[in-house]
Order: structure tokens, then C-alpha cells, then sequence
């Protein structure tokens, strides 16, 4: 869930027609094919997770990858 959020941030970025910077309380919504699931995630929630210290080892890589993707997170 957190990589397709961080993941359609970077893609807004690279948006050449539209100039737009989700933050805040801006809730994406993240809904899997099979089995059909929504999860439910505002930027403010984003953003502290990925400022989150530590996690499993997948954790970490995957916020390192976003991390690098975003730039700097604020």
C-alpha cells in the first residue's frame, strides 16, 4: 500500500500538464485486483511512515527505494 501511494506521488511529480503537489491530508485510495481490496491512506500518514526509523528488513529497503524515488520528504 505505502509503494503504490509513494509511487503515484512520483508519478504527479513527473506530470508535465498538471502542477500538483499532494500533501496533507490528501487521501489516496489503493485497491488491489484479486481479491478486490480499498485501503484508505492521507499524505500526513505517508509521509510519517516513511520518516519511521527501523522495520523488517523488506521495510527498509522499500522506504530506502521511496525514499530515493521522492527526494526529500517532508
Amino acid at each position: 500500500m505505502y509503494e503504490a501511494v509513494g509511487l503515484a506521488i512520483g508519478r504527479f511529480r513527473q506530470c508535465e500538464h498538471v502542477k500538483y503537489e499532494p500533501k496533507g491530508l490528501h487521501e489516496f485510495v489503493v485497491e488491489s485486483r484479486e481479491p478486490s481490496t480499498q485501503h484508505r491512506l492521507t499524505r500526513n500518514t505517508f509521509d510519517a511512515w516513511l520518516r519511521r526509523p527501523g522495520g523488517s528488513p523488506a521495510d527498509v529497503a522499500l522506504k530506502t527505494r521511496l525514499k530515493g524515488l521522492l527526494g526529500d520528504v517532508a
